[in-house]
């Protein structure tokens, strides 16, 4: 075995990633595998992976919650959703560390048997801008403040960041929302209008989403212990693989 074999990382499987994503996986001890659906079958690619992290983008199909009608803002992929459920519900199956994000949490709440509330702007009219412009200078832009729910593991990652009042500043750049929690789920973060910035299945070794964007700061730390946190239960699960 060589030096750089002996101290790889655990293997997190993603897929359809920006940089910030496997920048911010690397800096936190993780091994980045790319998941690709031309070359990587599922479910057998899962088996070599530690854990998931499920990654912004493209709009979940409302059909994949049983709504019928389409809002004229919502844009969905449909080789992408055929792919990344069937990635989010072996990981749920088999109690695979997961971290969504933005995309990646309004995918995990409708794979566990949620819905989504498919605009923001047209379905809860608030003050509070949740999607905000993507240029690069702007991806850190703190949007609004979110309220952590105590007791819960994003509350405990992120305690040393929270302020006396429970509330963390995040970036923001969604128009969907989770609607109806799947079962088995809390919600960990809201923002002051009351959408879910935050959810996580207690019950799992290691199941938090959040509709923010932590990926953005791997420069500065601010939310690596959300990566960390996914790093440190997939080493705990196969601990023969580092």
């Amino acid at each position: 075995m060589t030096k750089t074999e002996e101290f790889r990382g655990p293997v997190i499987g993603l897929a359809w990633p920006q940089p910030d994503y496997l920048k911010a996986l690397e800096r936190a001890g993780a091994d980045p595998r790319v998941l690709k659906p031309e070359h990587d079958l599922l479910p057998e690619s899962l088996e070599g992976c530690d854990g998931i992290l499920l990654t912004g983008g493209a709009d979940v199909d409302p059909a994949r919650y049983g709504d019928g009608e389409r809002h004229e803002t919502v844009k969905p992929d449909p080789e992408r959703d055929a792919y990344e459920f069937v990635i989010a519900r072996y990981a749920l199956q088999h109690d695979m560390p997961l971290l969504a994000i933005c995309r990646g949490t309004q995918l995990l709440n409708v794979a566990a048997g949620g819905t989504l509330v498919q605009d923001l702007p047209s379905a809860r009219p608030s003050r509070i801008v949740h999607k905000r412009p993507t240029p690069a200078r702007v991806k850190k832009a703190r949007a609004h403040d979110v309220i952590t729910t105590p007791g819960t593991c994003l509350a405990t990652l992120l305690a040393p960041r929270v302020k006396k009042n429970g509330t963390i500043s995040v970036n923001s750049r969604h128009h969907q929302a989770v609607k109806d929690l799947a079962p088995g789920f809390v919600i960990s973060a809201s923002a002051p209008d009351g959408i879910v910035e935050g959810i996580e299945k207690p019950q799992a070794t290691f199941c938090v989403g959040v509709q923010w964007h932590p990926e953005n700061y791997w420069r500065t730390g601010e939310f690596a212990e959300l990566f960390e946190g996914l790093v440190a239960a997939a080493t705990r699960r196969t601990p023969g693989r580092t």
